[in-house]
């Protein structure tokens, strides 16, 4: 049975993931205190002891700020779970594994401005293009970004939100489905939205 492991094991978009593929798949989740993507010592053994075939980098931060008045230490944090865990998860599953698959989990706001999520916004938009350039330099990896989605971090940041206008974890996970199944191309940059999620399963 083929290994994935999915980096931010406890959120509910990798809950859904796992529910998704959980028979067909060994699936780990590993939460940040197993698996400390901000850590090279912590990442190097994690996957010196677990080797999977497909890595979904699914890990994020988000705390919104003005640049002017932020915690730069929060921004900081931002970026080293969003992008360098990305980074560093990666690179560690291919140098054990040269043929992994990885699935990067990217953001809609990779592409679209918002004022006070900037190092949210910037770091998102680092791991679509880095999925570019992995891609051209040979590996298997494609990004796959939601738009908002039915979550608990969603939930925390916009708690008066009409959930029916949201994507569901649950369809999401079926794109996610369909990536490791190999239906994308690799390089590719997917945004999933509650609009057009059907579309893209067909």
């Amino acid at each position: 049975m083929k290994m994935i492991v999915i980096t931010g094991g406890q959120g509910d978009i990798a809950k859904a993931i796992k529910n998704e593929l959980m028979q067909e798949f060994e699936i780990l989740t590993p939460g940040k205190e197993e698996l400390d993507v901000t850590s090279i010592e912590n990442v190097s053994k994690y996957f010196d002891e677990h080797i999977p075939d497909v890595l979904i980098n699914n890990a994020g931060y988000v705390k919104p700020m003005s640049i002017s008045e932020c915690d730069i230490y929060s921004e900081k944090k931002a970026v080293d779970i969003n992008l360098f865990g990305t980074f560093n998860c990666t690179s560690a599953v291919l140098r054990k594994n040269n043929d992994a698959k990885i699935i990067n989990v990217g953001s809609s706001a990779a592409t679209k401005v918002h004022g006070t999520w900037s190092s949210y916004c910037a770091s998102k938009a680092g791991v679509v293009m880095a999925t570019k350039c992995w891609a051209e330099d040979g590996y298997d990896v494609i990004c796959i970004s939601p738009g908002r989605t039915h979550t608990k971090m969603r939930k925390g940041l916009f708690p008066d939100e009409d959930t029916e206008t949201l994507l569901k974890p649950e369809d999401f996970a079926k794109v996610i489905r369909r990536a490791v199944e190999g239906k994308y191309d690799s390089g590719a940059h997917l945004n999933v939205t509650k609009d057009n999620v059907k579309e893209l399963l067909k």
